[in-house]
């Protein structure tokens, strides 16, 4: 049991109410292992996902109370940016784990303003995998930084491959700079990434990505640029902005393929602006790379 609680599911539990931490604790050591998330909803008992399916624990149904008590718990460890990130749905936790909120939510004059009555709670494991975008990164830049973009639907590990290309990045020597607008790239406690980016990153939290990658190329002068998740017309503008600046980018997209990336209106303005994509594959639990040059006399 010493072993397994060292696991990243039970450091990520410290902030549950006693009842669902001995739950946590009392799992197999092979559950445990495989954890990407813990579901907590009121009125249903906790459940692990992992690999997008959910397994419901035997235990009983979850409260209000208890998403109250573990809300406290997180914040008083996550006290100087408990507010903004809040504002935004969500909780760091030493570790780099991170708590997402849903329920009632709190709005002034039309603009969200966060969650004021929890009615789920994600905890998403933390679990570095060092090593996994080597091949990427010396396929897309062995000769110099490219522009690349990694594609999957949610939950397939971009998140995850862009952390270990900023760090191939950052071994060898490239300055990165990282728009981290939700937390989730670095998750900052202090000023110190609680996620390994490597000695050569530069991190801005918790601001919009138009803002982010203005300040950051005009302060810390950047190889590369870093950021996760384009969503919409402004996160795109932001990229091109950056590359008209002459920095490469690592950025991620929800698509499903290469072919679902290109149709998709938010992302065609960004189609010269990247020299590859790095698509990522689930099937059966394997997770699979596969770079396509974007670029005619990209290196393959």
């Amino acid at each position: 049991m010493n072993d397994v609680k060292k696991l990243p599911l039970h450091e990520a539990a410290y902030c549950l109410t006693p009842a669902l931490r001995l739950a946590i604790d009392q799992l197999p050591e092979q559950a445990a292992r495989s954890a990407e998330e813990l579901r907590l909803r009121v009125g249903q008992p906790p459940s692990l996902s992992c690999n997008g399916r959910e397994t419901a624990l035997s235990c009983n149904a979850v409260t209000a109370a208890d998403l109250r008590e573990i809300v406290a718990r997180a914040a008083r460890e996550s006290v100087h940016s408990y507010a903004d990130s809040l504002r935004q749905g969500f909780l760091t936790l030493a570790g780099g784990h991170r708590i997402g909120i849903c329920g009632t939510a709190k709005a002034e004059n039309g603009v969200f303003e966060g969650v004021r009555q929890f009615g789920s709670l994600n905890i998403r494991i933390a679990k570095p995998v060092f090593g996994c975008a080597r091949e990427a990164y010396e396929q897309c830049c062995r000769e110099a930084p490219a522009s690349l973009v990694i594609l999957s639907p949610p939950g397939h590990g971009k998140t995850t491959l862009l952390r270990d290309l900023i760090r191939c990045a950052s071994a060898a020597g490239e300055r990165v700079a990282v728009a981290d607008e939700r937390g989730e790239l670095a998750a900052l406690r202090d000023g110190a990434p609680q996620f390994d980016l490597g000695g050569a990153a530069d991190v801005l939290e918790l601001c919009a990505k138009k803002d982010a990658v203005m300040h950051l190329i005009k302060t810390m002068s950047p190889r590369i640029v870093a950021l996760d998740e384009i969503t919409s017309a402004q996160d795109a503008a932001a990229v091109c902005y950056a590359a008209n600046c002459g920095v490469e980018i690592f950025a991620t997209a929800h698509a499903f393929g290469l072919e679902d990336f290109r149709r998709r209106a938010v992302y065609k303005p960004l189609l010269p602006v990247f020299s590859y994509a790095v698509e990522i594959t689930l099937s059966d639990g394997e997770r699979a790379c596969r770079v396509h040059p974007l670029k005619e006399g990209a290196p393959c």
